[in-house]
């Protein structure tokens, strides 16, 4: 068991997942949870899964802390106490987690979504068979982009807040920049605390429950009750109600509706946007793109080449090109009138270093260039599909090695953006960039691929490198490979045939062959290991002299699937959503819904049967002229869950998130009818009209599929 610490005055900030003020992951098995520890004026940032005690929670007993710290993560999940409650296996009998008696103290907590005072994001409902998690509180500032996955208790999902009991939160917290109140959580005031009440030990005691858990004395010196055994801390400011505001005066008619209330602790930032996510990636030899997550009016930029400013401008698109040489510095600084933020582009973390196009390889090491394993004169800054660009400027073709551009490449910003990828596809015109991409200029927020004539998409929230992804179609076999940011390679669909003893660690770079013919895979490590192998069969193409961790070679594939679930696990997921598209295919939504409406006053199955044969009488039936590369399958990152997308709603929507066929099944009730329902049930919501639905539908689909069968039997015989 660990107790009794301190963490006061500490920066932890990674650009991978699972960041904690005290671990970054616990389950039982691995290590106890926090207990009695104490966080104060601290800095925690993570990519995704971000918390103010711990990143990730599996199972474990977590009481008696107190966090004071700016806790953030850029991607998603960030709660006070817990980022990331992994209790999709939790029962009263194993994996049980516990959350009591802990406090959030003046802390921030930022997340483009899932942002939760006390937990960012849970696998599933929270377990209320026992009282697992009880007298918590908190005081904390959040913001996030999504407004629907935000709140003091648990940031993804609202309805779970009376899961936690006893839970109490400070009135004068702010949720993007609003007091507390009912329009915006699920909190009553008979839950609200005020300062007042907050100097009184009874309160920590008697209302909070906290007992002797915490020492007190503190309150004496305007300071939040103190962990046991825990020495030598000044202790965390308690709040003061804003002098505007006084004893809760927000339902006073001194104060207007629409009076802002403006004071240090509530400035009015209605017409400001959060700065945007910067997202930076290499797109040709000598280009660079830079993503803004949003754009606004009142958002420019300014950049910097070599310390000297070059121009500002108004953020009025989302990607912006520049030509760029890998070596110089280039800077841009973001602000929105209030705040600001610098980026500074380090060449080396950015550059391409692997190249695989047909028969021909190359790769850096350091500044050498490598062709097909032999070493090429001169220094090179940049290596990327099938070209190398010298530190001269001069970009070489790498399988004649012959120079093709003998001019300097300066840095410069470009007339307009270049994606890293166009594609036609079924009369669309499909564009790719980092972190989204645009189907006949509309933005969707989903990442497209399109090989072999076949249209795939991976989701802009996964723990993603950018542009560090294997798509392909063989065998019947649908792959779909990724690159996380701390460097490992997570199957998402089928899985690839790596070769023996393969290192899943420490990988700085992978690509495909861009010869669609070619199932070959390029891995780059850390270290300088190069390994080319076949992902279809496992056989090693290349591999260079260097070690790939030394320091590592007994990590196993197995700790790493423990992080990200394992793989059996996203392999049933991914073999339902499979199942799904095929009865997708035999009965789209719309017809279901549509046969339902004509049906939905007739109840006998012999109207609905009669209704049936009208339409395949006089019509050939819509769902032979579908087929599966209608629909395809894309992971979500936050959920864990394989959505189903239609193509024509990819195609031909404009929303920036389309529509999944998945949501559209549950927004109808019609989980039943394609046998889609999910293994925890949320509650007993389903009313009897949905169920009647769910009957007919059920009918429906049997029937025709029945006729299927009979109009192909008939076939077959007449064909005699």
């Amino acid at each position: 068991m660990v107790k009794y610490g301190i963490i006061d005055n500490c920066e932890i900030v990674s650009k991978s997942n699972y960041v904690g003020g005290v671990a970054g992951y616990i389950a039982q098995n691995e290590a106890h949870a926090p207990q009695c520890f104490y966080v104060n004026n601290s800095k925690i940032e993570g990519n995704s899964k971000v918390g103010g005690i711990v990143g990730g929670m599996r199972d474990g007993d977590l009481f008696g802390c107190i966090v004071n710290a700016d806790i953030k993560a850029t991607s998603h999940s960030a709660g006070g106490i817990v980022g990331y409650l992994e209790n999709k296996n939790m029962t009263t009998a194993i994996n049980q987690s516990k959350i009591s008696n802990n406090g959030v103290a003046g802390s921030t907590i930022k997340a483009p979504s899932n942002v939760g005072g006390i937990i960012g994001y849970i696998e599933k409902d929270l377990n209320t068979e026992q009282n697992y998690y009880y007298n918590n509180y908190v005081q904390a500032y959040l913001e996030s982009e999504n407004s629907e996955n935000i709140s003091m208790g648990v940031g993804s999902s609202k309805d779970n807040n009376e899961a936690i009991s006893n839970t109490h939160i400070y009135k004068y917290s702010q949720i993007n920049g609003e007091y507390m109140n009912e329009d915006i959580d699920t909190y009553t005031e008979e839950q609200y605390v005020y300062g007042e009440e907050l100097r009184e030990e009874t309160t920590y005691r008697s209302v909070f429950g906290w007992s002797s858990i915490f020492t007190y004395e503190s309150l004496q010196s305007e300071k939040y009750p103190i962990p046991n055994e825990v020495e030598n801390v000044e202790g965390i400011d308690l709040p003061t109600d804003p002098e505007i505001v006084g004893l809760n005066l927000l339902d006073s008619e001194e104060i207007s509706d629409n009076e802002p209330l403006i004071n240090e602790n509530n400035i009015n930032t209605q017409n400001i946007e959060e700065l945007p996510k910067v997202t930076v990636y290499p797109i040709s030899v000598n280009e660079i793109n830079i993503d803004f997550s949003n754009i606004s009016e009142n958002t420019s930029f300014t950049y910097y080449i070599n310390g000297s400013e070059i121009e500002t401008i108004n953020l009025a698109e989302k990607t912006y090109t520049f030509e760029y040489n890998f070596k110089g510095q280039l800077e841009i600084v973001v602000t929105n009138g209030i705040d600001e933020k610098t980026i500074t582009i380090n060449p080396a973390e950015i550059r391409s270093e692997i190249s695989l196009v047909g028969d021909s390889y190359a790769y850096l090491i350091g500044n050498n260039l490598y062709i097909n394993g032999e070493t090429l004169s001169g220094e090179y800054v940049n290596v990327y599909s099938g070209y190398a660009l010298s530190s001269s400027g001069q970009v070489l073709d790498v399988l004649s090695k012959g120079v093709i551009n003998d001019e300097i490449a300066e840095t410069s910003l470009e007339e307009s953006a270049k994606p890293l990828q166009t594609y036609e596809y079924k009369g669309s015109i499909i564009e790719v960039y980092g972190t989204y991409s645009k189907v006949n200029e509309n933005v969707k927020l989903q990442i497209y691929n399109v090989r072999s004539g076949k249209l795939s998409a991976l989701s802009n929230d996964l723990d993603m490198k950018i542009d560090n992804y294997i798509v392909d179609q063989y065998n019947d076999k649908e792959y779909q490979t990724i690159l996380t940011n701390n460097g490992e390679i997570v199957d998402l669909k089928e899985q690839l045939q790596y070769p023996s003893n393969f290192l899943n660690r420490n990988i700085k770079q992978i690509i495909q062959n861009s010869s669609v013919d070619n199932t070959e895979i390029m891995v780059l490590y850390n270290t300088g290991k190069v390994l080319i192998f076949d992902y279809v069969n496992g056989n090693i193409v290349y591999e260079n002299s260097e070690q790939a961790d030394s320091g590592l070679a007994n990590y196993i594939t197995e700790s790493i699937n423990s992080i990200w679930n394992d793989y059996e696990d996203k392999q049933v997921e991914y073999l339902r959503s499979k199942e799904l598209i095929e009865k997708l295919t035999e009965m789209p939504i719309e017809e279901v819904l549509n046969e339902v409406e004509s049906n939905e006053n007739n109840s006998s199955t012999s109207n609905i049967e009669t209704s049936i044969n009208i339409s395949n009488t006089n019509d050939t039936s819509t769902s032979t002229n579908v087929n599966e590369d209608s629909y395809i399958t894309v992971y979500n990152g936050e959920t864990g869950e394989y959505e189903v997308y239609s193509e024509e709603e990819i195609l031909e929507g404009t929303e920036e998130n389309p529509v999944s066929e998945t949501e559209k099944i549950k927004a109808n009730g019609l989980e039943s009818v394609y046998n889609y329902e999910q293994e925890e049930e949320t509650g007993a919501k389903v009313n009897g009209a949905i169920i009647v639905i769910s009957i007919i539908g059920i009918a429906i689909i049997s029937l025709i599929i029945l006729r299927k069968i009979m109009y192909k039997n008939n076939q077959k015989n007449n064909s005699k």
